[in-house]
């Protein structure tokens, strides 16, 4: 199988590719443990493969629509966080749970957003748009906001990581638009395999990030069985809660993307922040631990829901098609 095949092929069946590395990444430590160091080349390539689902006339057309943008973005990185704190205020939960789903809901929108919106259908120009801006963002707003509303101090340096994160997108995005310069016509040609890009990204990461995971699951089976199922609830939840918000506004389709960034969050870089705050704090951090499971297994449980309910058009990935039966396309030459 060639690789514009194979990626293709990762392509059309994202979701299910997703969930099988979680489980591969579960049942076998040495995988995750070799997959682990690559996660910042993963980071780098399913962002690569995001970009390329973005054609131009659609990272436009979302980013003329100012109104609805700037009410996402404000909605995903303020509203999110705030409406967690009022519902936990009213909940009562436990006090270690109650922290767990705050740093959760304060995290910036996940990194593969874009990607998993790519493979949903849904609308991967305004995916990327509330993705990139609000983890930019981040390191600056992220250490005030948590110390006021979960007591935590995050490690963070806002210029030197807000200087990273940048190299990363900017990496990205740079390296699409060379290779639409280059080999645009291909890239047009080919969505499936452009979201197949973003998925080889995204399977790497599901496998590493079960690095230790079995161990802790088994240390304690029933107390991670059910912050498991609180992790599935908050983040299935807070989809839900996004995409009806904005369903009276926007398009079924960016409603259903606004809930698709509301649910999934940058877990990976809060956990990270907030490192030294979680070091005597064993169930807040497998919380936020176990909290990657519906990141990665969620798509394939409502990638048929979604089908049924998004609404054909251009705003479904940025790119003219995204069909399983488009036929692949050999590269053609600058």
């Amino acid at each position: 199988m060639s690789a514009g095949r194979l990626l293709a092929f990762a392509g059309r069946n994202g979701p299910g590719l997703l969930c099988g590395g979680v489980l591969i990444g579960l049942v076998a430590p040495p995988l995750a443990e070799l997959a682990r160091p690559l996660m910042g080349v993963a980071v780098f390539v399913f962002t690569l493969g995001a970009f390329l689902k973005v054609d131009g006339p659609a990272f436009r057309a979302e980013a003329a629509d100012r109104a609805g943008l700037l009410a996402a973005l404000a909605w995903a990185t303020f509203g999110v966080p705030l409406l967690a704190f009022g519902l936990l205020l009213l909940a009562r939960p436990s006090h270690d749970v109650a922290q767990g789903l705050l740093l959760t809901a304060l995290a910036p929108p996940v990194g593969s957003a874009a990607a998993i919106a790519a493979m949903l259908g849904l609308s991967a120009p305004l995916a990327l748009l509330a993705t990139v801006v609000a983890t930019l963002a981040s390191p600056f707003y992220l250490p005030p906001l948590a110390a006021a509303l979960t007591g935590a101090e995050l490690a963070i340096e806002p210029v030197a990581l807000a200087g990273r994160l940048g190299l990363i997108v900017g990496g990205a995005a740079g390296a699409a638009i060379l290779l639409r310069r280059f080999a645009g016509g291909w890239v047009a040609g080919n969505p499936n395999a452009m979201t197949g890009v973003a998925v080889l990204g995204l399977l790497l990461v599901a496998v590493g990030a079960m690095r230790g995971m079995r161990d802790e699951i088994l240390e304690a089976p029933l107390q991670a069985a059910l912050l498991l199922g609180v992790a599935f609830l908050a983040n299935a939840g807070f989809q839900l809660v996004g995409a009806l918000l904005f369903s009276g506004v926007m398009e079924r389709t960016r409603a259903l993307t606004v809930g698709l960034v509301s649910g999934n969050r940058n877990i990976t870089l809060i956990w990270s922040a907030a490192a030294p705050f979680l070091a005597d704090r064993p169930v807040v951090e497998l919380l936020l631990a176990l909290g990657v499971f519906p990141i990665f297994m969620l798509p394939v449980m409502t990638r048929r829901l979604l089908a049924a309910l998004v609404e054909p058009g251009p705003a479904a990935a940025g790119t003219a098609r995204t069909d399983a039966s488009t036929p692949l396309q050999e590269p053609t030459k600058p």
